[in-house]
This record gives structure tokens, sequence and C-alpha cells, in this order.
């Protein structure tokens, strides 16, 4: 583990120590989480936030969805703390302003969350759905408070059928790296939704990597509104960056979130010096953590090497010392250790196979590939049920009859209606975070080195050698020497 005092992130990484002699993928899983500061003041720039309500024709029916949608609305606005820029839109197939009545942001007191409320009484449902002229008010808005840490709550019950996909994707383009956005997806209580899973999680994935969140319960969603505010209200850090520096023993193959949700970063890499690479990680908090899958193509080595192929480090966007964490390993001909996985990147497999079946199952159900769709489904009701995600088993008996969960034999109802598979597609995105699954006391000591032992005509007090690299119990095998 790695860290900086005056930084309010910490990192950790963890994975296999050997690798194989040929060459191999090094996978890495990285924590970063965030830590109370002694002293916890509203950032410099301050915070500023925008919420997005779709205020569409379909918002109508039921009428009740308008009434949560506001009233969850109002609950925001009343969580703002003073002196935090705000604005509330009404999204149709344009964008316009419910509260303040022209395009700038308001600063939150008592007197601007009144009035905000009241102006939201006025918000009836009409029109079709640009989500993209949302998206770029809010970045227009937020531009004017450059300095703030942005936020936008989107929420929304319908597709982008107002707007051509290109106009759409440029809109996300131009507001990467101005503010996060956690959408809220709406749809009714038997699970039927008419907005479009990759939609939002291309929204979502772009914008903070934030889960996507379907919401069947209206009850639930002012209070879920207040929760994701006070989330974005303590963000303290406004551009964080993981940073993957390689020697030229190894290559970048894929850096992923995989905690809270599945996000590929790769696209979003930018080049930071001489074999190093910025991934854009969001707004940070003290309250977060994310989790992080990095994969190294190692070149091969001679067995017994030990060398550092890279490092891993958390950049804040200021002048302090990054947090960084070295990655270093043995190369060997053993496959027993070589092929050993750590428990964190099993884990996270585990859950990004779970989303591939989902999404690889429905899809062939769209198409019309029945038996192709029942294996992939059935691959992926056998892993909820393995990983303990009944929920998720129960969203997907909508599309399928479980005949043996365990066995992962499905049967996919016929007829089945796509906007019953949304909710699944964006849920199976979401990940649980990995832990150690037993009490530390319980888990097998690592064998300690000698102390002192002597290796390169050095006295050595560490598990490897200081001269060559090689690892304690590596020196005391038959040929190796103890020199």
């Amino acid at each position: 583990m790695s860290s900086a005092d005056d930084l309010p992130l910490r990192l950790s990484v963890h994975h296999t120590e050997c690798v194989s002699a040929d060459g191999a993928v090094l996978d890495v899983v990285a924590t970063v989480r965030g830590v109370e500061p002694a002293h916890a003041e509203v950032p410099q720039g301050g915070l500023a936030e925008v919420i997005l309500l779709d205020s569409s024709g379909s918002m109508g029916a039921p009428q009740a969805k308008m009434r949560a949608a506001r009233q969850a609305t109002a609950a925001a606005v009343d969580a703002l703390p003073d002196g935090v820029a705000f604005a509330v839109v009404s999204g149709t197939a344009r964008a316009t302003m419910v509260y303040p009545g022209d395009r700038r942001l308001a600063v939150a007191d008592e007197a601007t969350r009144a009035a905000a409320r009241s102006a939201l009484r006025h918000v009836a449902p009409h029109g079709g759905t640009a989500i993209g002229t949302w998206l770029s008010l809010a970045r227009q808005l937020l531009a004017t408070r450059p300095e703030a840490i942005g936020h936008v709550i989107l929420l929304t019950d319908g597709r982008n059928e107002s707007q051509r996909p290109a106009d759409l994707r440029a809109a996300v383009e131009e507001c990467v790296g101005r503010f996060t956005v956690d959408c809220r997806a709406v749809g009714s209580a038997d699970g039927v939704h008419d907005w479009d899973a990759a939609e939002l999680l291309g929204i979502a994935e772009a914008l903070g990597a934030n889960p996507v969140v379907p919401v069947e319960d209206l009850a639930g969603l002012a209070d879920d509104f207040r929760a994701v505010l006070a989330r974005a209200m303590s963000r303290r850090v406004a551009d964080v960056r993981l940073r993957v520096r390689t020697t030229g023993l190894a290559r970048v193959r894929f850096v992923k979130q995989v905690h809270p949700v599945l996000a590929d970063l790769g696209a979003r890499g930018e080049p930071a010096g001489e074999l190093s690479t910025d991934y854009p990680v969001g707004a940070w908090s003290p309250h977060d953590q994310r989790d992080y899958h990095v994969a190294l193509e190692v070149d091969a080595m001679p067995p017994g090497a030990r060398r550092r192929v890279g490092w891993l480090s958390v950049h804040a966007g200021t002048d302090a010392e990054p947090v960084e964490a070295p990655l270093t390993v043995e190369w060997t001909e053993d496959a027993l250790r070589y092929s050993e996985i750590n428990e964190s990147v099993a884990y996270y497999t585990r859950q990004q196979d779970y989303a591939a079946a989902v999404q690889r199952g429905l899809a062939a159900a769209r198409a019309g590939r029945v038996a192709e769709a029942e294996e992939h489904l059935g691959r992926a009701v056998a892993l909820a049920g393995a990983a303990g995600r009944d929920d998720d088993v129960r969203l997907l008996t909508r599309v399928v009859d479980v005949l043996d969960a365990a066995g992962g034999r499905v049967r996919l109802k016929p007829d089945v209606d796509a906007r019953l598979t949304q909710s699944s597609l964006v849920v199976s995105h979401h990940t649980s975070r990995w832990g150690p699954q037993e009490p530390p006391a319980q888990r097998a000591a690592p064998a300690a080195p000698p102390a002192p032992w002597r290796h390169c005509g050095e006295a050595q007090t560490g598990a490897y050698c200081e001269g060559c690299g090689i690892h304690h119990l590596a020196a005391e095998r038959p040929g190796a020497g103890r020199p």
C-alpha cells in the first residue's frame, strides 16, 4: 500500500507475485478510496449542481411519474447547502430553464430554494425527448462556474427519440471532464422500461462511471435524490486521475473500473509522458471507494528474475506528491506459482463474466437466436446464484423460466418484450465490492525470510535480494546457491 498524507486519497494494489518466464498478462486490482480530512471544508471553487428533469409527454403516463419526479427534485433542492450554485432544467425535445428563469446558476439559500420549489409546481409533461440538448445546457450552465466541482442528476423515463444518436454522442463528448452525472431511469412497477439501457450506460460511463439506477418504486425516489445529492455535495477533489506508468518490460492491455460499476476506461486514456497514461476517474469525496482492473502484458524473462514492471498512481490535480504503488513481479517456470490467481482479480472477473453473459444473452434473444440466448442467460443465472445476486436472478426471470439455477438451464419466454430487459442490462454492470472473505487471523501467513540471510555477498533483511532480486526461497533451492 502507498499513501500520501497531503492527499485525501489512498491507493492499494493487489496482484499475483509471479508470472511465467515465457511472458504473461499481469492482472492488477487497484483500490482508490477517499479519506476524511482533518477539516472538511468546501472546495475553494465551490460546488455546482444541475438537475435535469425529464418533462416529456411519457412522464404523464401515468401522472404519478411526473408528481414523483417533481417531489424528488424538490427534495434535492431542499438538501442543497447554502452557497451551492444550482439550476433545475426541464427536458423535452429541448432544454428549458425551470429555475432560475434565465440561463444561469442561482446560489442556494432559503429564498432561492423556496423559489425553485415554487417553479417546480408548474412543470407539466409534454413533447419529446432529446437528452443531448439537456446535457448541453447543463454544460453551458456549469461553465459559468469553471472552478466549481460540477454534478448533474439526470432523470428520464424514455429514450433519445427526438435527436439523432450522433448528436447525443457529440453532446456527451463535449461534457467529458466538465461534470459527473448520476442517471435515474423511471419505469413501471411490473418492470416495463421505455428508456434505452445502452444510451444511459454510455452517458454514465463517459461522465463519471456512476451506476445507472432503474426506478420502479416511485415512493423511494425522493429519498434516493437526497442520497445522491448528499454524496455529490461531499466531493472535495474535482479531477482525479489514475496513472499507469510502465517500464520497457510491460504494456497496457486494458484499464477498467470494476466497482461500483463496470466501465471501460481505455478510450479515455491521455498520454502523460513517456510510457505513462492518465485515466480520468472523476470527482472524489472522502466517502468514495472505487476499484480498477489494470492488465499489463509482461515480456519473457529468465526464471528467478525479479523486476519492476510499472507503477500505478493517483493524481488529484494538485502540486502535492501523487499517491503511488509499484508493481514488481518474479518470473518463474513453476506452473503452480505463476498459475495462482489473486482472489480480488478472480472476484471481479466473475462479475465481468456475469455482465457479459447477460449482454450476449439478451442480444441473442432480441435477434431470435433462442438456443444461444438460453446458453448465455443460463450461465448468467448460474453466476448470479453462486454470487448470491438473488435480485439479479429475479430480474432475469422476466425473460426466462429457470429450470435449474445451479446448472444454468433456462427456457426463454416466448415473445419477450425488449422493455423488460433494460433493468437487467444496467444492473448487470453494478458490482459488489471485493473484501476479505474471512478474518485476517485465519489466513495463512506468508513464509517469513530468514533474518538476516545472505545473497550477492550482502546481508539481506527482506524477502528479496536487493542485488539480484531473487526470492529467499528460490535462493535456497538446490543449484541456486547462496553467495
